[in-house]
């Protein structure tokens, strides 16, 4: 199993604590790693086991509990008469009906400290926030970053350069299970195929009643094939139609928020730099993991500068940035991340290999004056550094500890 520190550096100041930890995330991400890693410190801080309950709502074996009645017996049945606080770990808790209903008994009946784990943000819709509208905590649980990815690729086959291991996240991404199968890229391609239409099936579809599952695959497979390309739904529904498939822009928005909300695709907003606004038109998506990608038949090797900015736009987001795409007049800035007070601003290149690529890059930056940091980053071994724009090696970037 798999330290993850960042995470539980995040966790840390809740546990002990009455407020819900929500830990949402796409499937397989590590969410239940996390749980174990949680119950593991408690009793290492000295916690009885016999005060925790953990249940894994997609095991067989609780497959009696469908619904809160079912989950507050099942509650009082096994913790009646522990001392003190009780520790309540629900892994993939959207599988019951109405659970917050139940959950919100728990903080009202019990000196309970509660983690729950999902894999679609619908669980975190209107009915848990009239439940328990101040009561929880979410923390966003990604695949493995670069580094951890290293860390765990270094454990399995021993010391290994730091470019060819990222040759091979490139490829396979960062989904932790891999460690299971040895970094085996060909079995580890295959679990991503098989992962990425469970996502689509049982995150997807059932959780939002999609009854043309040939259609909405065929929408995100072109959407996750556009990463980093501006897209519309009219647009997806002019190529559906290429396809001799008639599917209306209204229904592609749908397919598209049911992918977001299953957290198998990220929707990046455009924002007027200058006027400070967001734009409605015309959008990026990334997927949450490039090994979904390549496994799913779409070569990332013959789309690096793509997969290098879907890779630095989850690094983003892990490093706790909320992320838009910048346009000034006719150009494009890739990303600008805001992390409370602070400001920054991202051209993501494979390599800068003439003139014309590097002043296309680092012009992106003209017409902001303001003193925030700007990057551009490459995979070029001595990158350049001009105005004040800093250039920096991709996987440098990605192994920085400037958090």
């Amino acid at each position: 199993m798999i330290d993850r520190p960042a995470y539980m550096q995040q966790i840390r100041p809740f546990m002990g604590k009455n407020v819900i930890k929500v830990l949402v995330g796409a499937r397989r991400s590590g969410k239940s790693t996390l749980l174990e890693l949680i119950r593991q410190r408690l009793i290492s801080e000295g916690v009885a086991e016999q005060s925790m309950l953990h249940i894994n709502f997609e095991s067989s074996e609780y497959a009696g509990i469908a619904n809160a009645d079912d989950l507050t017996q099942y509650v009082a049945k096994h913790m009646t008469g522990t001392q003190g606080i009780i520790r309540l770990f629900f892994d993939e808790i959207q599988e019951v009906d109405h659970w917050e209903k139940a959950v919100r008994s728990f903080i009202v009946d019990y000196d309970a400290d509660i983690y729950l784990t999902g894999s679609n943000a619908r669980m975190l819709s209107s009915d848990l926030a009239t439940y328990i509208t101040g009561r929880y905590v979410t923390i966003d649980v990604y695949p493995f970053s670069f580094a951890e990815f290293l860390d765990a690729f270094r454990q399995a086959a021993g010391p290994v350069d730091e470019r060819s291991a990222f040759r091979r996240y490139v490829a396979q991404g960062g989904f932790p299970f891999q460690t299971d199968l040895a970094f085996d890229e060909t079995a580890s391609l295959h679990y991503l195929e098989d992962l990425f239409s469970t996502i689509l099936f049982k995150d997807v579809i059932r959780h939002a009643g999609i009854r043309d599952a040939d259609s909405l695959e065929r929408v995100i497979r072109y959407v996750i094939s556009e990463e980093g390309h501006l897209v519309t739904a009219a647009n997806i529904a002019s190529y559906m139609k290429s396809e001799q498939r008639k599917v209306s822009a209204e229904t592609i928005a749908n397919y598209l928020n049911a992918a977001s909300k299953a957290f198998l695709i990220y929707r990046v907003p455009r924002e007027d730099t200058i006027a400070k606004r967001t734009l409605k038109i015309n959008e990026k998506y990334y997927v949450v993991d490039q090994g979904l990608r390549h496994a799913i038949g779409l070569n990332n090797a013959n789309a690096i500068d793509q997969v290098l900015e879907g890779i630095v736009y989850m690094e983003l987001r892990r490093r706790g940035y909320a992320v838009r795409v910048g346009k000034i007049a006719d150009k494009e800035i890739d990303f600008i991340a805001r992390r409370g007070d602070e400001l920054s601003y991202y051209q993501v290149s494979y390599l800068l290999g003439s003139q014309q690529t590097a002043d296309r890059e680092f012009g992106a930056f003209d017409g902001i004056r303001d003193n925030w940091p700007k990057y551009v980053l490459s995979m070029d071994e001595f990158p350049q550094t001009r105005d004040g724009i800093q250039g920096m090696n991709i996987i440098d970037w990605l192994l920085s500890n400037n958090r």
